[in-house]
């Protein structure tokens, strides 16, 4: 049987079977648009994929513990020649925490970063001492919800190698040197089709960065910040040779560093977009899919 003109299967695992509330603000928007969602787990391999018109990464948030099969879905998709979005190639770019490296190469402004090859025979101590830092952050080459993110002291490491080298003994490792600014909050900028949409600060613990406690959704970075925002899609966009700064979700996590922006994350995957956190964020959000997959496909015809 034919599936519905104009379905989007929305990707989404365990931890959100039925779609996270910021991606119900999203499907309640496209469905005013004449747009059928439904909910499909990144890690089922019975997919048919030809049930679909486009597909959309959203809380498949548990990808890290299975690049095997995650890796599988994105040849799946790209074999099943279907709009998907983001574009496969930011994805897999992506998915992989080097690509820090690629932007702080590019002249964006982030901490000092290196990667630790998977198996490397290093301590923490001798990366930490090679570098010349004092404190850092270390985290998996491919993870989310900040999952295994440690701040780390030369002075005072404790288990914290035991931990860099079970990190090692999994895969790649990245470590950054601290970002003192992380105390003032993470600040969070959100783009729809390579436009700002709305923004907001993370508050961290004094004690635990990778804890928020509190959320300025009120937050509005000036138009210097914001076009320095702009700046690292623009980057991206170079490095995979593609316009990343129209892809219709993107973003852009990072501090203040004497008055401009030093970034932590660029999110392309299934980013928390706060759609409750900017008025008519969830319509914007669905007009730039709905741009991306008109330009992409004859399948969509929308209202």
């Amino acid at each position: 049987m034919a599936h519905r003109q104009n379905t989007l299967g929305i990707l989404t695992g365990s931890h959100a079977p039925d779609l996270s509330d910021d991606a119900q603000h999203l499907t309640a928007a496209l469905n005013k648009r004449g747009v059928n969602t439904e909910p499909v787990r990144w890690d089922d391999p019975t997919v048919q994929w030809d049930d679909y018109d486009g597909v959309l990464f959203r809380s498949c948030w548990e990808y890290p513990t299975d690049l095997e099969r995650f890796r599988s879905l994105l040849t799946e998709l790209e074999q099943a020649e279907l709009p998907v979005c983001n574009a496969l190639p930011a994805v897999r770019w992506n998915m992989h925490k080097s690509y820090l490296v690629d932007l702080a190469a590019a002249g964006i402004r982030l901490p000092a970063t290196t990667v630790v090859d998977a198996g490397s025979d290093i301590s923490l101590d001798e990366v930490l001492d090679r570098q010349g830092w004092d404190e850092a952050v270390m985290k998996p080459g491919v993870g989310s919800f900040s999952r295994d993110v440690t701040r780390v002291s030369r002075h005072a490491l404790g288990t914290a190698d035991k931990q860099f080298q079970n990190l090692l003994a999994a895969g790649d490792v990245v470590v950054q040197q601290f970002v003192p600014e992380i105390a003032e909050g993470e600040r969070s900028i959100v783009f729809f089709g390579g436009a700002y949409s709305h923004a907001w600060n993370s508050l961290t613990t004094d004690d635990d960065i990778t804890n928020f406690d509190g959320i300025d959704a009120g937050y509005e970075p000036p138009t210097s910040i914001r076009e320095q925002a702009a700046d690292v899609l623009g980057a991206a966009g170079d490095i995979l040779g593609e316009t990343v700064s129209s892809l219709p979700y993107a973003r852009v996590d990072y501090v203040h560093r004497d008055g401009a922006l030093l970034l932590m994350e660029l999110e392309l995957i299934e980013p928390f977009l706060g759609l409750d956190r900017g008025p008519g964020a969830g319509e914007r959000a669905a007009d730039a899919l709905l741009s991306y997959f008109a330009t992409t496909s004859t399948a969509w015809k929308v209202r």
